[in-house]
């Protein structure tokens, strides 16, 4: 029943956004929309960000549910390009109010920080689908990258009314491209930094060691 009426707040929120600015939207009226009172409204969601979330972990689920029937192939970039579309192709009942949302979606830096958040375990779900395992600081600084990405590939797919898709996907094929140079380019810095870090948490212990040996010494 949770899931479903979260569902139901979704598709409530986002028929609103499609109809007027998000920042326009009051809880009192996605919980009227979704047939609910405010105060069972606040039984699922916390605020208009977790409703931007939820759509985002539903739309994460979506995508992959569906590689059972239609797993990605090829390379690294391959798949990952496929599943970045694919993405795209989910939201496409959506775009209206995402095109909406995508003006103002959050109020304030913490809004902000939230839908940043958010966007990072969707795309943790990104490279999971395309079979790509990335780790520490490599693997933050990618997600950070594909987030980029996957922002600037949005507002390219917002601005053109495509059906084929043909600019989104020149766009996030160019991006995605320069994304991997990038990467390869800051793989020794990264080797390096993490390398670094392991010598100072190294020292760190050992002094930490020191202390507690001389204190149990003096005692």
């Amino acid at each position: 029943m949770g899931n479903e009426t979260r569902e139901r707040i979704i598709e409530a929120a986002f028929r609103l956004a499609a109809e007027k600015p998000w920042a326009d939207i009051t809880l009192p009226a996605i919980a009227e929309a979704a047939g609910l009172s405010l105060a069972e409204l606040a039984q699922h969601v916390s605020g208009k960000p977790d409703i931007l979330d939820a759509f985002a972990r539903f739309m994460d689920a979506r995508l992959l549910a569906s590689l059972k029937d239609d797993p990605v192939e090829g390379d690294a970039h391959d798949r990952l390009f496929d599943i970045m579309l694919r993405r795209f192709e989910l939201l496409a009942p959506y775009k209206a109010a995402i095109a909406n949302i995508a003006k103002v979606p959050a109020d304030g830096p913490v809004e902000w920080l939230a839908l940043l958040a958010s966007a990072l375990v969707t795309q943790n779900w990104m490279l999971a689908a395309a079979d790509i395992r990335l780790s520490g600081a490599k693997g933050n600084i990618a997600k950070l990258g594909l987030t980029k990405i996957q922002a600037d590939t949005l507002r390219v797919w917002l601005k053109y009314d495509d059906s084929g898709l043909a600019r989104t996907m020149a766009a996030l094929d160019r991006k995605l491209r320069d994304g991997e140079a990038l990467m390869k380019r800051l793989e020794t810095p990264i080797a390096l930094c993490s390398g670094l870090a392991r010598v100072f948490r190294s020292l760190r212990e050992e002094r930490t060691s020191s202390k507690t040996q001389a204190h149990d010494t003096a005692d």
